[in-house]
């Protein structure tokens, strides 16, 4: 039944909706319903509502330069044209020594590249684009900020990370965070800067498949789900060898938002040294695959760096259940999870907290979206206060 030509139709289907949807309702209205995507995603502490509306207002004008596209294919136009105004105001801080003002500007530019690199096709080129600017921005917003850049050996690999300590704290426990199938390290910022501000450290990550990792650039390290918690592994491992005057790695969580969180149920299995985990949205069953949104199905795809959607049907179908790996969790475990999420039912996350156990607890939001982006205020920090409790008790 879930043949190439099945996936293949639904993506053509997406696709042409979302543009037609963008050109006679608008990406605006679209976003703020959650239709095809999630503008509340993009609203971060570092970047205001305002800019999005306004970047909105350059996707859905209509292009007076012939040369110009518009609907969908106007998106990645209008998020890399502010992504670009933000670079310059960073670096016209930077040239005047406005350090703080200049890494600011750079994280702004480094989210609207984010932003503008997720609704486009994986051929458009300007997806690699947007993702290079995304990771370069962020790089240098980082070493105005105070975050330590480092690449972890991993299998002949390197995984790119920023580690950032809080002020005046020695040796705190960390927190390492798994962004997801199209989320990143860069993304992370917004989570990781809760748990900081607790006096925690955050170690922020792309992981095989992942971010600056991504098979659609270089397909020799693909993420497996079965494999992934060799990436914890050797982070806590690194972070013990090399950083342990400024952390303590005897302190540590693991946390993952969507398919992160996916990968943080299955490590408990081989890692044991995390003292806590949390899951944020994650699917634990991933055999809702082709009920996906079509462009979910290509990022897993791509993700997983296979060529075909019936390969990664296979694979999903052997891999793709962490259920029943989770009865290995030993330590408290946070589930986050939002009611109106596409990806995951309420009944799917009872299911996982019966696996886990006593262990698990659950912060449930009626009306929360994939990721409860749409209460991220009230989310994070609940979930930061819940994190810092079991780290520091």
């Amino acid at each position: 039944m879930y043949d190439e030509r099945y996936f293949d139709d639904r993506v053509r289907a997406f696709y042409a909706d979302l543009d037609r949807g963008i050109r006679t309702i608008g990406s605006e209205r679209l976003g703020a319903q959650d239709i095809f995507y999630r503008l509340s995603r993009f609203w971060t502490p570092a970047l205001e509502y305002s800019e999005i509306k306004r970047v909105c207002a350059d996707v859905d004008s209509l292009a007076l330069d012939p040369s110009e596209p518009s609907g969908l294919a106007r998106w990645p136009l209008a998020w890399g044209r502010a992504a670009k105004r933000y670079q310059s105001f960073a670096e016209q801080a930077e040239a005047a020594g406005q350090t703080i003002t200049a890494g600011e500007h750079y994280l702004r530019a480094s989210h609207l590249a984010h932003a503008g690199q997720m609704m486009c096709r994986p051929e458009w080129p300007e997806k690699i684009e947007l993702q290079r600017a995304r990771a370069q921005c962020y790089r240098k917003a980082a070493r105005h900020l105070g975050l330590e850049e480092h690449w972890v050996p991993y299998n002949q690999h390197k995984l790119p990370g920023y580690l950032w300590l809080p002020v005046g704290i020695k040796r705190p426990p960390v927190v390492l965070l798994a962004p997801g199938a199209d989320s990143t390290k860069e993304e992370c910022h917004r989570w990781a800067q809760a748990f900081v501000a607790r006096g925690l450290a955050a170690f922020h990550f792309d992981g095989p498949g992942q971010g600056e990792l991504t098979p659609l650039i270089d397909r020799s390290l693909p993420m497996r789900l079965e494999r992934y918690h060799e990436a914890f592994t050797a982070i806590i491992d690194y972070l013990q060898d090399n950083a342990s005057d400024r952390v303590d790695a005897t302190r540590v969580a693991i946390w993952g938002q969507s398919m992160g969180g996916h990968v943080v149920l299955r490590a408990f299995e081989h890692e044991k040294r995390p003292l806590a985990g949390v899951n944020v949205g994650a699917p634990p069953k991933l055999a809702v695959f082709p009920l996906m949104p079509a462009d979910v199905e290509e990022r897993i795809r791509d993700l997983f760096g296979f060529t075909c959607f019936e390969e990664t049907w296979a694979y999903i179908q052997e891999e793709g259940d962490a259920v029943c790996h989770a009865h290995h969790i030993d330590v408290p475990f946070l589930t986050v999870h939002g009611s109106r999420d596409p990806l995951v039912t309420d009944e799917t996350i009872r299911e996982l907290s019966a696996a886990i156990g006593q262990n698990s607890e659950v912060h449930l939001y009626r009306d929360g979206n994939h990721g409860v982006f749409n209460y991220d205020s009230i989310m994070t920090g609940a979930m930061a206060d819940w994190v810092t409790a079991k780290l520091t008790r």
